[in-house]
């Protein structure tokens, strides 16, 4: 009698069930992963965008200098949305001045921040970030992060 080579209906179930727990482990911190990333892309839209606003307004200091005049150079159109349209900004018209003399900072655009970018696109529509300035904070400038479609912030 000849024997015969396999797994059993043991193993095989054993097998199964290892590969489920791990499949159940691995996809809650993917999806984890997977909201950071699409995060920290509205975050380096939101950096350029400030970076852009803070050399304008400094070009210009003494003079308030509204958002939207650093659209372009930030990689975005005239009506503050990027190329390809996955972000769209809003508080273009908040402002944002550089004291010639002393190098502050005054920001125009209240308790909701100086601009905000969200996403336009069903992948990141979820995403808000806010640039908050508060001249006496430290540091003042500060982004806030929505993953709910802006109902509730945190610092990021």
């Amino acid at each position: 009698m000849a024997k015969e080579n396999g797994f059993t209906l043991i193993e095989l179930l054993i097998v199964i069930l290892i590969v489920g727990i791990l499949a159940a482990v691995a996809t809650p911190l993917y999806l984890g992963y997977v909201k950071d990333a699409k995060t920290a892309e509205a975050k380096a839209v939101a950096g350029s965008l400030w970076t852009a606003v803070q050399s304008q307004a400094i070009a210009s200091c003494g003079t308030a200098t509204a958002v939207k005049s650093g659209f372009l150079k930030a990689g975005m159109d005239t009506s503050g949305n990027s190329t390809p349209a996955r972000w769209s900004t809003t508080g273009g018209d908040n402002t944002l001045t550089v004291n010639c003399a002393t190098g502050a900072y005054t920001a125009g655009g209240g308790d909701s921040g100086l601009f905000e970018v969200a996403g336009t696109v069903t992948d990141v529509d979820f995403v808000r970030v806010r640039l908050v300035y508060t001249s006496g904070s430290n540091p003042p400038a500060k982004l806030s992060c929505s993953t709910d479609s802006g109902t509730s912030y945190a610092d990021c």
